[in-house]
């Protein structure tokens, strides 16, 4: 028995010594084998992703059906697998804006595999503009027009809105009185307000409410912002004496997400979504959403009254009545791809508003209570028809109309100092500057028709007509008016344009254009001008003009990277609404204004040379001439104590200016930009106030209030994988300079006793981290790096310094 034990005891010790000893004889073979021996079980491979012009794109995805291999392409588009199994794998590359590439690879042992993914410009059914070869930013940019293009997809992880993203621009000027959602003024080439107008996707923006304002919109709303200086093409059709700008939405895009937030300081809060599902039914869903808050409380430093006997002192203290809030939702239903139409969809936007009002058109006037709000409430619709009936025509109609409305209440007799302190106090009726609890209804629609035809490759003809309606009706809330003055004030207006496009040969084209412009308002008013009117003072007044307006584009390539451009045009701007009847706010209105008019030239060169596709240059030039008459600039006067504008004509006003930019890139890492512009308004006005014998002491003075030298500066440097495995981080600079300008009209008054708006320096900096591929990603923002003290139109001033934390996520899918 002991015996049989022993025997197989011995065998199970015979077998685990043999598995010992291969164990041991394997991890000695592990330890001291040459390593090529494994090698051949694997291979790697590499590869680089670019585009149709050769130009390398970041941040692609690589994707193998494996998450241990997947991969994002670094800033050169190149990206690379050390070790992966040999065998055969079918791999997906897709990038933002392009289709999606397929490649089956086969990986070969011991073998390292190389090559080129070509991606091709993504078309959605959606998108009306015609990729071949370039991106939709370089045509837009190589129009016959004077036009500068902002690429908004490269701001996209800013916290920028589309006004602060515009002040970047060569020739403009966005001029705010206050910091976020406070009344903004733009200026492009010297022109400024309505004589420059707005528009989204082509439809113009002058009925979408203060909810919906070029400083409150965020950048991730623009796929690109399109800006026509001076000359502004009849596709567009409205009235625009100095220039265009053109919001392009991501609705070309067919499925995506684009959801962000940030915070900053004085309690600054924004978000936004954007959205866009197309279904192979050919049912279409987008949705763009956003929200902005701030207090607003930012430093200033000026003289305000610190008691109630006047006395004055100089302070630095925080704004204390200035909160904003905003939030904006637009939904847009619809199908493509129908016998009947490419494209139809039905849209509805919704937004509100609410502002304290801190000061009014000067830092003088400081308010405690005054506020404003609004609701706007925008159906739409969009239809679009290519082909329709003859090959090359096509039909394009959109139209909105607000049903919204707004309120301004003045109802506190107080009046505050700057140090948030009740100077003056009454229990009788009264208020800061205007007594009045006052609901408005800027009712304005549009209707928008373009047809053009593609007669062939070297004739083109376009069709717009504008027609534009508006009906203001106040209510007052305290019933305390007669109700016999508040009778509607209404207006119509209708610009027809027709314009021609000849392209000769790929290195020429010219567009010649005529439009013409009817007008007609009417508005209940003290037609006596009487201080204390009665019934028998008022009566209806209109207003009703008609005027044409005309002229051309060319541009020529003499090279494929140097064009010249030249464009004039005999400008029309009628007066909008708001300066025939006013704001409800701060502008007071005048039924007297009429259309101003203006020659407009521009001369223009771009050059974009490169050395080796890794040096790459962009010089951008243009000469600029503007006459006008009738010029509709702003006017101070004072109204119940206090200060408040209104729109007057100036008769002749003339401009003569430069622009110009260089901009210099290496490969995806270092970029840099610099430019300027000059403008030299001139007042042209001999004989003022009906007199033809004594020339106005301000006959040749250059336009008050208006930046004459100013310039932009940016800097950015792109790390490549800065925490060892992915994303990219930038960190990027800002310089804004303006040279100092005079308040008022230089030849008035003693040089002592002269406001001028000083020379300004504003320094920003940020850090922005992308990381797998640009799905996630990290901003930090400081603005007015300096604390410097900012100022605007009038001398008010801007926010102090600021910081900003901002997180998006982008996942895009076409």
């Amino acid at each position: 028995m002991n015996q049989l034990q022993n025997t197989n005891y011995n065998k199970r010790m015979t077998q685990n010594d043999r598995k010992t000893c291969l164990i041991l004889l394997w991890g000695l073979f592990l330890c001291f084998a040459p390593k090529n021996i494994f090698a051949q079980s694997s291979g790697s491979l590499s590869g680089i992703v670019q585009n149709a012009l050769g130009e390398k794109i970041p941040n692609a995805s690589i994707l193998f059906g494996n998450n241990k291999y997947n991969r994002y392409a670094d800033m050169e588009g190149t990206f690379s697998v050390k070790s992966i199994p040999a065998g055969t794998y079918l791999i997906s590359i897709t990038a933002v804006g392009y289709e999606e590439y397929l490649w089956e690879v086969v990986v070969k042992p011991g073998q390292h595999t190389e090559f080129t993914a070509i991606l091709q410009q993504h078309i959605s059914e959606l998108d009306e503009v015609i990729v071949s070869g370039k991106s939709k930013v370089q045509k837009a940019r190589e129009q016959s027009y004077q036009v500068s293009v902002i690429d908004a997809k490269q701001l996209h992880n800013t916290s920028l809105n589309i006004a602060h993203a515009l002040d970047n621009v060569p020739g403009i000027r966005v001029r705010e009185s206050g910091g976020l959602g406070s009344d903004v003024d733009f200026s492009l080439n010297g022109f400024t307000g309505h004589q420059v107008k707005f528009f989204i996707d082509g439809v113009p923006m002058e009925s979408m409410g203060h909810a919906f304002q070029i400083n409150n919109i965020p950048i991730n709303l623009a796929e690109r912002v399109e800006v026509y200086k001076g000359v502004v093409p009849v596709d567009l059709g409205s009235d625009a004496l100095g220039g265009a700008i053109n919001i392009v939405t991501n609705s070309g895009r067919a499925n995506y997400l684009d959801a962000s937030y940030s915070y900053g300081s004085f309690g600054t809060h924004k978000t936004s979504v954007s959205l866009a599902r197309n279904f192979k039914s050919g049912f279409t869903l987008t949705l763009d959403a956003y929200q902005n808050y701030s207090k607003n409380n930012y430093w200033v430093e000026t003289e305000t009254p610190v008691n109630k006997y006047g006395k004055v002192e100089k302070v630095r203290t925080r704004r204390f009545h200035d909160r904003y809030r905003n939030e904006m939702v637009m939904v847009g239903v619809g199908v493509r791809n129908r016998s009947w139409a490419d494209h139809l969809i039905i849209g509805m936007d919704l937004g509100q508003y609410a502002r304290e009002l801190q000061n009014g058109v000067t830092m003088e006037d400081v308010y405690g209570n005054r506020e404003s709000k609004g609701v706007t409430l925008l159906p739409s619709i969009k239809y679009l028809k290519r082909d329709i009936g003859l090959k090359g025509l096509d039909l394009n109609i959109s139209g909105n109309i607000n049903l919204g409305y707004e309120r301004v209440t003045d109802t506190i007799n107080k009046q505050y100092n700057w140090l948030g302190e009740v100077i003056r106090e009454s229990d009788s009726d009264g208020a800061e500057r205007s007594r009045g609890d006052n609901k408005y209804r800027n009712n304005s629609g549009v209707v928008t028709a373009n047809l053009s035809y593609r007669i062939n490759d070297k004739h083109a003809l376009v069709l717009n007509n504008n027609f534009t309606t508006f009906k203001r009706v106040n209510k007052d809330l305290l019933k305390e008016t007669d109700q016999f003055f508040n009778r509607p004030s209404s207006l119509q207006k209708n610009v027809l344009g027709l314009s021609y496009r000849y392209d000769p040969s790929e290195k020429w084209n010219t567009s010649i254009f005529g439009k013409y412009f009817v007008q007609h308002s009417k508005s209940f008013m003290n037609v006596a001008m009487a201080e204390n009117p009665n019934h028998d003072d008022y009566d209806w007044k209109s207003n009703t003009f008609s005027t044409y307006g005309y002229g051309f584009a060319s541009s020529y390539f003499i090279r494929k990277n140097l064009q010249l451009r030249l464009s004039y045009e005999h400008g029309i701007r009628v007066p909008t609404s708001g300066e025939l009847f006013g704001n409800m706010n701060t502008l007071t209105g005048n039924v007297d204004l009429k259309p101003e008019s203006s020659e407009n030239v521009n001369i223009g060169i771009m050059f974009n040379p490169s050395i080796k596709n890794t040096h790459f240059f962009t010089f951008d030039a243009a000469i600029l001439y503007r006459y006008s008459k009738d010029f509709i600039r702003t006017s101070l006067t004072e109204s119940f104590a206090t200060t408040i504008q209104q729109m007057v004509n100036l008769r002749d006003v003339d401009n003569r200016g430069v622009e110009g930019s260089i901009r210099y890139r290496y490969k995806k890492q270092l970029n840099v930009g610099v430019n300027i512009s000059y403008q030299n308004l001139i007042n042209r006005t001999k004989y003022e106030g009906g007199s033809n014998d004594i020339v106005s002491i301000v006959y040749k003075d250059r336009i008050p209030n208006m930046p004459y030298l100013f310039g932009n500066a940016d800097a950015s440097y792109a790390v490549n994988r800065p925490f060892g495995t992915d994303g990219t981080l930038t960190i990027g600079y800002q310089l804004h300079y303006v040279h100092e300008y005079y308040e008022g009209w230089p030849s008035l008054g003693e040089e002592s006793t002269k406001i001028t708006i000083p020379t300004q320096w504003n320094h920003s900096a940020s850090l922005i981290y992308a990381f797998k591929g640009g799905k996630y990603n990290l901003t930090l923002e400081v603005l007015n790096l300096t604390d410097a003290l900012l100022y605007d139109h009038f001398k008010l001033q801007k926010p102090s310094r600021a910081f900003n934390l901002k997180f998006r996520y982008f996942l895009f899918n076409s």
